[in-house]
């Protein structure tokens, strides 16, 4: 957690993201997630926590932005997932509490949107549900020709979600890979 934070505090922070007190299990998993994060992330200047989907189509795509992050930032930054905490199925760690707990401690969030599949639409909807994790956060946001536009995204995203991030100037349209390579390269250069 960052600098100084004590145990307390991420307890505290826990049991006010879960809104009920948390069971001996979800402690045991809480203890390791300060653990993992100790590991991964606790040191680095620029902490980015990377959302997407982990389908085969698209999870070469979030895992590119990691990858680059992480490769050619040095130990300035740090790029992670969710599932880089905690992984251990036996740990009981709500979903929605670790988003949170992660969010929280990271200098940035991006995400790559290119449906309404899987989790992206509760990821979403976590997002703008915090004024803090809106202002850290960047949506690079696949484009399709307008007639498929509304297959791949629900009413929600387009007009709401991308409506706010784009707003911000913090919503970037790719459509090829190429564009989307580009897209990764301006928003890290312009973020470090």
């Amino acid at each position: 957690m960052p600098d100084g934070s004590s145990e307390s505090d991420l307890k505290a922070r826990a049991q006010r993201h879960h809104y009920r007190s948390l069971t001996p299990e979800e402690y045991e998993g809480l203890n390791h997630f300060r653990a993992d994060w100790a590991d991964i992330a606790a040191e680095a200047d620029n902490r980015f926590f990377i959302l997407g989907s982990f389908a085969d189509d698209d999870v070469d795509r979030v895992n590119q932005l990691k990858d680059q992050i992480n490769r050619e930032m040095g130990n300035n930054a740090v790029a992670y997932r969710m599932d880089d905490f905690v992984p251990d199925t036996h740990l009981i760690l709500h979903p929605i509490l670790k988003f949170k707990l992660i969010a929280d401690d990271s200098h940035h969030i991006l995400g790559i949107c290119e449906h309404d599949q899987g989790g992206a639409l509760i990821e979403h909807g976590l997002l703008i549900e915090s004024r803090s994790y809106i202002d850290k956060t960047h949506i690079l946001k696949r484009s399709y020709p307008p007639e498929r536009e509304k297959e791949q995204y629900s009413w929600m995203q387009t007009f709401g979600v991308f409506e706010i991030f784009e707003y911000y100037d913090q919503l970037y349209d790719w459509e090829t890979v190429p564009e989307y390579e580009q897209q990764i390269d301006d928003l890290v250069e312009d973020l470090l």
